[in-house]
């Protein structure tokens, strides 16, 4: 049931990890795993996992890793105001 409610959630409404885990009161890491884990089980599912880059919200830096956690600095600026990487599920078509 764990995985279908990641999907209601998560289905056309993008949401970082720490909000994520902060819902489902469960701590960051272990919802990276969950999350790491539901990515592969969509891969037979008429859904798609997509990940929205971090961007620093400093300079404009957009972050190219697929990585779920949002990064500690921008490595153009330095600066730590960094908006999260944004999680969504969408329908393939």
């Amino acid at each position: 049931m764990y995985r279908k409610d990641l999907i209601d959630i998560l289905l056309n409404h993008p949401q970082s990890v720490h909000d994520l885990s902060a819902l489902m009161e469960e701590p960051i890491k272990d919802m990276v795993n969950d999350l790491q884990h539901l990515q592969k089980s969509l891969r037979h599912s008429p859904y798609d996992l997509e990940i929205t880059p971090a961007k620093c919200k400093h300079c404009g830096f957009d972050f190219s890793r697929s990585h779920m956690t949002k990064p500690g600095k921008c490595p153009k600026c330095r600066g730590t105001w960094i908006a999260p990487p944004l999680i969504e599920i969408t329908e393939r078509h």
